[in-house]
C-alpha cells in the first residue's frame, strides 16, 4: 500500500460521494473509495447530501446514475450549495448507466454532454481531473408498476448486474495517482535528498 504521508504530504483526505437510487451506484462508489483508501488517503464515502461538508476535504470524487441524460438532483446540488468551495478542489466524476449495454458508446456521450452543461457553466466551475463511465446493475422488480409494464414491451435495458468491477477499480487506482500528482507538487520528482 503506497502512503501519501512519504510523498512530503500530510494524509489527503478524499470525498467519495454519489447519488443512487437502487444501490448500484452505491457500491460502484464505495469500490472506488476502497481503491483510493488503499492507496493511502483519508477516505469518507458518502450518498450525496447538502449536510456535507465540502471544506473538510482535500479532493472530491463524485457520481451519479443518468437517468433521461441527466444526474440525479442531489449529487447536482452539492455542487450548486457549495459552488465557491468546490472551484479550487481536484474532482474526478463518474457517471453510471445501462445505455451501454445496448448501444456501446452512448453512455459517454451523456455523460459529456451532461458534464458540459452542468458544471461548465460560469455559475459551478469544477476542477475536473478526470472523468469516467460505468455500466450499472439492472432489475425490473425494482420498477414501479406501470415503468415495470413499459419495460416489459419495449425492453429498455437487458436485466442483471452489467458493472465491470475490473474496470472500476482500475479508473479508482487512476484517480487515486492522478490526485496525489496534483495534490502533491513533489510526487515524481526523482531527485533525491541527500
Amino acid at each position: 500500500m503506497n502512503d501519501t504521508r512519504g510523498l512530503g504530504i500530510e494524509l489527503a483526505r478524499i470525498l467519495v460521494t454519489y447519488g443512487t437510487k437502487h444501490g448500484s451506484t452505491a457500491e460502484i462508489a464505495t469500490r472506488i473509495g476502497q481503491r483510493i483508501t488503499a492507496a493511502g488517503f483519508d477516505t469518507d464515502t458518502l450518498q450525496a447530501n447538502l449536510g456535507i461538508d465540502i471544506s473538510k476535504y482535500d479532493a472530491l470524487v463524485v457520481g451519479s446514475p443518468i437517468y433521461a441524460g441527466q444526474w440525479l438532483p442531489e449529487s447536482t446540488l452539492l455542487f450548486a450549495v457549495h459552488r465557491e468551495r468546490v472551484s479550487d478542489k481536484p474532482t474526478a466524476l463518474f457517471s453510471v448507466g445501462m445505455i451501454d449495454v445496448k448501444h456501446p458508446g452512448k453512455l459517454r456521450e451523456e455523460h459529456d454532454a451532461w458534464i458540459e452543461k452542468a458544471f461548465t457553466e460560469e455559475e459551478i466551475q469544477l476542477n475536473i481531473v478526470s472523468t469516467a463511465t460505468f455500466r450499472g446493475a439492472y432489475s425490473r422488480r425494482n420498477l414501479p408498476t406501470w415503468l415495470r409494464m413499459i419495460d416489459y414491451i419495449l425492453r429498455i435495458a437487458p436485466q442483471g448486474d452489467h458493472r465491470q468491477w475490473d474496470e472500476i477499480e482500475r479508473w479508482g487506482d487512476e484517480v487515486a495517482i492522478t490526485l496525489r500528482r496534483v495534490l502533491d507538487p513533489n510526487y515524481g520528482d526523482e531527485t533525491e535528498c541527500s
